[in-house]
């Protein structure tokens, strides 16, 4: 309720509007002067009604007029993102920090206006990404890392990077500047010395802006729940157009000549492959199996957690990426004959090496047993396609081939989505929209030909 003081010629209203996220009472205040002429009465029902309205006012905005966004996105990470989101969300929104700050982070939590973030939005689909500058080394990486005695590992270790990174950077593939600073720093070298920079006029895709939007609305919902602010402005954003990238996979005759040409392969590759074609499998899945989630008698693959790498965690076991992932398919006995060889190599191996060997249970492992580093099956599918004249395509790249294969075959979407282990059937119906449409249009020209059939037997019967 709305307190009134009597000054000299005026009135002072206060009303309390909650607690900053220190814990401190916030108070708003109004002063209100009466105008000339007006009786005692009248100044008394004007003051209580503008007090009423006053109140009215502020208990609409829940006006915080001490807290900026940086300060509170920054407890929001401690609060609530530490608590409720996976390690890569919580590192992806960290690195999304800097230009979010820049843009909003010092203004007062409830002055930010959906105006403030369009601005910011529209900023970042037209600004070129200069300070993501491609970077080639200019020597050989491997020569040096090898003079120096560093493997891939250990010189991502030593520079706070992926162990892929790593990878691009020996296979002179083009990394960001900041990375080339950190190898150049865990090196001991000046980074213009051995990396040459390369500009690029590109700018931010729309899926990361999207990512920049739910991190801004993320903070906004948190503060309407703790009752600090009313509304968030993000939900008045225009979001840019989102164009969904047409799925790059191998045809059917391609994946039939992978998998003929797969058979000269190690038996680990042999394994890892035959899997990701025929369960679509995330590669942190593939990563994460471990030989108590296959069932031999049935048949049958659980999955049941994902092997991860961040900068700040290094490799780490989470579970799936969300609840409908934990899930369970059955596969063909090839693909079972397939994975009892490798399980029978492996077994040899450990045997071989003794106390060298290291018990993760793990299905696709290093030399001497610990987790396969993500990178390594990436590097290896491209040597293989280049030796092999196969097109190229990324790990991710067999998780779509076999929803494609699925889809063609008239399997439900509803099924589809649970192979896949989507939260959500649209969210299989959007990424595969364009191949739902091309099996449907093949299954209306299978129609359209049997009617087209009956109508020429019909014919030729009543002629």
């Amino acid at each position: 309720m709305a307190s009134i003081t009597k000054r000299k010629g005026s009135y002072l209203i206060r009303v309390s509007c909650g607690y900053d996220v220190s814990g401190k009472k916030i108070m708003q205040s109004m002063t209100w002067k009466p105008e000339l002429g007006m009786t005692e009465r009248q100044i008394q029902k004007e003051l209580n009604r503008q007090a009423v309205m006053f109140e009215q006012a502020c208990q609409g905005k829940q006006i915080v007029n001490t807290v900026k966004f940086e300060e509170f996105a920054e407890q929001w990470f401690k609060e609530y993102a530490e608590v409720k989101h996976k390690t890569q969300t919580i590192e992806r929104n960290k690195q999304l920090r800097e230009r979010t700050y820049k843009a909003i982070g010092h203004l007062r939590l409830d002055k930010v206006t959906p105006r403030h973030i369009q601005n910011f939005i529209n900023e970042l689909s037209r600004t070129p990404l200069d300070y993501t500058a491609n970077a080639l080394y200019k020597g050989d990486l491997k020569a040096d890392m090898k003079r120096l005695e560093l493997t891939q590992k250990a010189l991502a270790d030593k520079a706070g990077l992926s162990p892929h990174t790593i990878w691009n950077a020996t296979s002179q593939k083009p990394i960001v500047w900041q990375s080339a600073e950190k190898i150049a720093a865990a090196l001991g070298q000046p980074c213009n010395s051995l990396f040459e920079k390369q500009a690029t006029d590109k700018t931010l895709s729309p899926k990361t802006i999207k990512h920049y939007i739910s991190f801004i609305s993320s903070v906004y919902d948190y503060a309407v729940k703790m009752q600090m602010i009313a509304d968030n402005p993000c939900k008045h954003v225009i979001m840019p157009n989102m164009q969904q990238a047409e799925r790059d996979c191998y045809t059917l005759e391609e994946a039939q000549r992978f998998l003929d040409l797969l058979q000269t392969a190690p038996l680990k590759y042999q394994a890892f492959f035959t899997l990701a074609i025929y369960g679509g499998f995330r590669r942190g899945e593939l990563l994460g199996f471990e030989w108590k989630d296959i069932d031999f008698d049935s048949g049958v693959v659980n999955v049941v957690r994902t092997a991860l790498y961040t900068k700040e965690k290094g490799h780490y076991t989470d579970t799936p990426k969300t609840k409908s992932s934990i899930r369970s398919l059955k596969l063909p006995q090839s693909v079972m004959y397939v994975l009892k060889r490798y399980r029978n190599e492996q077994f040899s191996q450990r045997l071989k090496l003794g106390d060298q060997w290291h018990e993760t249970d793990r299905l696709f492992t290093t030399w001497n047993g610990l987790p396969m580093d993500g990178a390594t099956p990436y590097g290896w599918l491209k040597k293989f396609c280049e030796k092999n004249g196969m097109r190229f395509v990324c790990l991710h790249s067999f998780r779509h081939l076999n929803a494609s294969l699925l889809i063609n075959s008239g399997v439900n979407v509803r099924t589809v989505s649970a192979c896949l282990g989507h939260s959500q059937t649209s969210t299989t119906l959007n990424i595969y929209a364009h191949t739902f449409d091309e099996a449907n249009a093949k299954a209306m020209e299978a129609v359209a030909d049997v009617l087209e059939l009956s109508r020429h037997d019909s014919s030729r019967k009543r002629a």
